[in-house]
């Protein structure tokens, strides 16, 4: 393969990349290797916009407590402000095979169930290689363009005419903008689900617009990279490609769960199943090794700007008001659950909600606006101590499988009476949205979907009891087992597993609650969910605590 000068000189490099999986590993090729591919890709309609400066500026007006932006210590902050380590031009190259076309990705073909379409991105010539056969040979893959920003209420307003140029660009058998359509499914100006068909061909897609300010709380790099990979296997719609501020990926017929529908005894074992799926066939390691490879690029592309723009007498540290430089934060790329929790501990806002539910349930000690980050510290740091103590294996969890996503086909009975585990390959459920995908004990993601049986009522009733005499948790462990004969031993022994983990979700919930309330525009209480969400996690401490006491 013939490289161009974006790949040696790290003062020009590519500014957008093709990701794809090979042997299970993914790679990342900057664009301009593909050389004329390059300028057709790039060389959008007049209507859409590379903007090289884009920083989510317009992110900013539409969150509650814009002092809160800068706080967050998180991965995705990448996308804000450049590392100040250098990395070499040939970094970004890592890991990618010389033969392209040598190697397919192993995977089931249970992908094809998906409706998607593989003419991803096939350019009409090359001077150096057949970029066609590589497409051809790579079915997970997708462009990367990390300057493109799609402006949400300007597609509102003149028919969606950006996000038409860019699909004629992504799928050039889509080559009339006039027989696209796209009907908005979810959310307004901040956040956008878009539903896309092209008439000419029959095909589906979605396109979701990320809503303002969650770059600041979700690592879209692992998002991404985990959708690649969920694909690779299987178990995801394709991902066609993303832009600085969303997705484009496969339509999934269906429809999403009801709270009430997750303890359908008809329907539940088939979710513990496929969440048992999940954790044994996902490797954490090949994430993040993506998720770094993608950083690599990204940073590598940031630098290449900012000694540009010193270059041409641009100081972009610099202040507009006084010319002072802004210290570049050193960032922290959140590798666990635990990593960001601990995170999300360090800005939560001080308020009323969240004093007073640790108020009410600490003995010994007055908690304050002045003492309260340290009291969570010490509270999270016996939480961790004492959970870490199960052993639970760290799995590739979902973190966020609540009933919206669950998916079950359109036309399915859930009064047709359960009647055993079906192979894997004919399990009907599928899981979607994987923002908040990391690596988690399983006890963690098992738990974590289990309380959300409860919905957003917060009805804890709901909540099935984690002992060896429930039989509706015996039942869903055998179903996450894959074996409906599994030793009673085998099952208590998960089972207990699982109930130590038990208050960890109400943990996690709350502080993310606490902090949704001072960014978040939507219209929901979110301090008060929160404070609901501690509420679990206080009554499952004084059952542990408890049983600690009678086991000594």
């Amino acid at each position: 393969m013939a490289l161009d000068s974006s790949e040696t000189n790290p003062h020009n490099p590519s500014s957008s990349a093709y990701c794809f999986i090979s042997n299970k590993d993914v790679h990342c090729i900057p664009i301009n290797s593909f050389n004329s591919f390059s300028d057709s890709f790039l060389a959008l309609d007049n209507t859409s916009r590379e903007n090289d400066d884009a920083d989510f500026t317009p992110d900013k007006m539409y969150l509650k407590n814009r002092n809160l932006l800068y706080s967050l210590n998180n991965p995705s902050l990448s996308d804000i402000e450049l590392d100040a380590s250098p990395i070499p031009a040939h970094a970004v190259l890592n890991g990618v095979s010389n033969s392209p076309t040598g190697n397919n990705h192993s995977n089931n073909g249970n992908h094809h169930s998906f409706n998607h379409t593989n003419t991803l991105c096939v350019p009409p010539s090359t001077s150096d290689l057949d970029f066609s056969s590589i497409i051809h040979n790579y079915t997970t893959h997708a462009i990367y363009l990390p300057n493109l920003i799609i402006n949400l209420s300007e597609n509102l307003s003149n028919d969606f005419l950006e996000l038409k140029a860019l699909l004629v660009k992504i799928f050039p058998t889509w080559t009339n903008k006039n027989n696209i359509t796209l009907k908005q499914l979810t959310g307004g100006i901040t956040n956008m689900l878009l539903r896309c068909t092209c008439t000419d061909t029959n095909e589906t897609v979605l396109i979701r617009v990320y809503g303002h300010g969650t770059n600041l709380i979700i690592d879209r790099h692992r998002e991404f990279i985990s959708h690649l990979i969920l694909n690779s296997i299987g178990l995801a719609p394709p991902i066609h490609s993303r832009f600085k501020n969303g997705l484009i990926y496969g339509f999934l017929s269906g429809r999403s769960l009801e709270p009430n529908e997750l303890r359908n005894p008809n329907l539940f074992p088939l979710i513990a199943q496929q969440l048992g799926n999940w954790h044994e066939k996902l490797d954490y390691r090949l994430i993040q090794n993506g998720v770094e490879k993608l950083r690599t690029f990204s940073m590598n592309l940031k630098k290449a700007k900012k000694e540009n723009g010193k270059e041409n007498g641009k100081d972009k540290d610099s202040s507009s008001n006084n010319g002072t430089k802004r210290k570049s934060k050193k960032k922290k790329f959140i590798s666990n659950i635990w990593e960001l929790i601990e995170d999300w501990i360090s800005i939560v806002p001080v308020n009323p909600d969240l004093i007073s539910s640790f108020n009410s349930n600490l003995k010994n000690v007055e908690v304050t606006e002045d003492n309260l980050k340290s009291i969570i510290n010490e509270e999270f740091a016996w939480l961790k101590e004492n959970l870490n103590k199960s052993s639970s294996p760290v799995v590739s969890s979902h973190c966020d499988l609540l009933s919206g996503n669950v998916i079950i086909p359109d036309n399915y009975d859930l009064d047709k009476p359960f009647t055993g585990l079906p192979s894997i390959d004919e399990n009907p459920i599928k899981f979607i949205d994987y923002e908040y995908m990391l690596p988690a004990p399983r006890a963690f993601d098992i738990a974590n979907h289990l309380a959300e049986w409860q919905g957003f009522e917060c009805d804890t009733s709901a909540i099935p009891t984690p002992h060896i005499s429930n039989p509706v948790l015996v039942k869903w462990v055998k179903g996450y087992l894959g074996d409906e004969n599994a030793d009673i031993e085998k099952v208590g022994s998960l089972i207990e597993e699982i109930a130590t983990f038990y208050g960890l979700p109400g943990f996690y919930w709350g502080i993310w609650a606490m902090i949704q309330s001072e960014l978040s525009n939507i219209d929901f209480n979110y301090s008060n969910y929160g404070k609901l969400r501690l509420e679990e996690y206080w009554v499952w401490k004084g059952h542990y605590l408890k049983k600690q006491k009678a086991a000594t």
